[in-house]
């Protein structure tokens, strides 16, 4: 089973091409659907917690693979179900673009109103102490951390260094990265 986590303000829309590629190559896939703008964090980590625990109810093995925002909901997931992960249930965790570490774009948004609008996750996207990131513990997994480099000319100024025009490479390691 791959479980897919689609990113702020997506939907499992998103993930659809991942998915298609997956079950060509003959794996189980169970994309989320999650409401993410305009939600808190424990909202989004309530709604998927109930579907990852659906999806996972019968698989004898997990992958997860997680954009943006999907990769801290599968961070958080694993680190308050650690059954999950006990045993030979875990394979392969991928984070695409996650901001492990925060958003320098969240900084500058924040305390505008398209961030208030945007809701509690839009603003736990900052970075620093309260990045939402930051408050989910590092597990002791194997994980992939893929971190994109052709930056928007919209949001270039923001980053000090590489950026995919929303998150910075050093935003998305992860310090055992």
């Amino acid at each position: 089973m791959v479980v897919l986590a689609h990113g702020l303000g997506r939907s499992d829309w998103a993930m659809r091409y991942f998915a298609q590629q997956l079950k060509r190559a003959h794996y189980k896939v169970c994309s989320l659907n999650y409401a993410s703008l305009g939600q808190s964090v424990e909202a989004v980590f309530t709604q998927t917690t109930t579907q990852i625990n659906a999806c996972i109810a019968n698989a004898s093995k997990v992958h997860f693979v997680g954009h943006s925002l999907g990769g801290l909901v599968i961070r958080a997931y694993l680190q308050n179900n650690p059954r999950v992960f006990n045993g030979n249930t875990l394979g392969n965790v991928v984070l695409i673009g996650t901001p492990n570490k925060g958003s320098e774009l969240a900084n500058h948004l924040n305390g505008s109103w398209l961030m208030h609008i945007a809701g509690g996750v839009s603003q736990s996207l900052i970075t620093g102490s309260k990045s939402l990131g930051n408050t989910i513990n590092e597990l002791d997994i194997d994980l992939g951390v893929i971190a994109g480099t052709k930056a928007s000319p919209l949001t270039q100024h923001y980053f000090k260094g590489k950026n995919d025009g929303l998150v910075s490479v050093e935003s998305a390691k992860l310090r055992a990265c």
